[in-house]
């Protein structure tokens, strides 16, 4: 094996261990910044404690990287690209808000959690779900990507993809994953233009991206469980649309309070239960325009769904399908007659 090598395996082993037995050096302990609310990655000052000087292995200057770092958002997702011309320990914190993926580009990375290391290397990718600290370990010559996500959006897209509520598990998980399936480049050709710039676009695919290869994977349903609130209360609101349904209806019918209910709709869904009833009520009048046997006019569905004034309705309609009421319903009956 080589020196290098050997150093890793012998600095992994001394966190593993040290991680175990909760008595960690002083200059060994993983530093979180307590100004950063997010818990973001933050690479500890020095690595002697890591690796003894005369074996640290350096990339020489000629090689090293032309940009070491570069953070960037799109939406709620922070991005943050970093290269390592030396072995850094990174720390991460993930919360019943917040998660990290360690994905790595190039080189080997080593994630420490409660005594278990895991090797990384490009093409591999592990979601830190649990809420506990990580000690992330980069070695010489590697670099990585560090995305921290809002449990939320990620809980969001996979009710979109699996239609119906969930939540992400507060589990790890090691899954197949690289800069292709993003979609993204990095480090990104222009350093100023980039932070805070939001890109709708690459934000929905990296979170449906992200949410598709999850999915695809054998622990699909541990990883994303039913939220059994929220789903008993889509069907009451399904099951009679035109009711005025509100949090404090809902929460006695499905055994939870309102402030549980309403934090479980944003955090699972991303809505409220007034935008859900008006998504529903809106599809509700959708299929009633599609069906050529609906003989109501378009005012009266409006009514029989909820709506108070058909002019809501139509403005809602239009908004949410781009395109009216009326136009549906021609679509249908020249279908028919085709």
């Amino acid at each position: 094996m080589p020196r290098s090598e050997k150093s890793l395996s012998f600095d992994v082993a001394r966190l593993v261990f040290q991680s175990r037995t909760m008595t960690m050096h002083p200059t060994m302990a993983i530093r979180l910044e307590t100004h950063d609310a997010d818990n973001r990655a933050i690479a500890l000052p020095s690595v002697r404690a890591v690796v003894p000087h005369r074996q640290a292995v350096a990339v020489d200057e000629a090689a090293r990287p032309a940009v070491l770092r570069q953070r960037f958002k799109l939406g709620p997702l922070d991005f943050d690209y970093r290269a390592f011309p030396r072995q850094r320990v990174v720390a991460l914190s993930s919360t019943d808000t917040t998660v990290h993926i360690v994905l790595p580009i190039t080189g080997m990375t080593v994630v420490v959690t409660e005594g278990e290391a895991q090797t990384l290397r490009a093409g591999s990718a592990l979601l830190l779900g649990a809420i506990t600290r990580t000690a992330v370990v980069c070695t010489a010559g590697s670099s990585a990507l560090f995305l921290h996500i809002p449990r939320a959006a990620i809980q969001s897209a996979a009710s979109r993809a699996l239609g119906s509520p969930r939540r992400l598990a507060a589990i790890d998980h090691l899954f197949n994953w690289s800069l292709d399936d993003l979609g993204a480049r990095l480090p990104r050709a222009s350093v100023a233009a980039e932070p805070g710039h939001d890109d709708p676009v690459l934000e929905r695919r990296t979170l449906d991206g992200l949410v598709k290869r999850l999915r695809d994977d054998d622990v699909a349903d541990t990883l994303f469980p039913v939220a059994r609130s929220v789903q008993r209360a889509v069907e009451h609101i399904r099951a009679n649309p035109q009711h005025s349904w509100t949090i404090n209806d809902l929460a006695p019918m499905v055994g939870v309070t309102p402030g549980t209910l309403r934090r479980n709709f944003r955090t699972c869904l991303g809505i409220t239960v007034t935008q859900l009833v008006q998504q529903i009520r809106i599809e509700w009048v959708r299929a009633r325009l599609e069906s050529v046997t609906e003989s109501r006019s378009i005012s009266d569905i409006a009514l029989a769904a909820g709506f108070g004034a058909p002019g809501v309705m139509s403005r809602t309609y239009q908004r949410h399908f781009g395109e009216t009421p009326s136009k549906t319903r021609t679509r249908a009956f020249r279908a028919m007659r085709d």
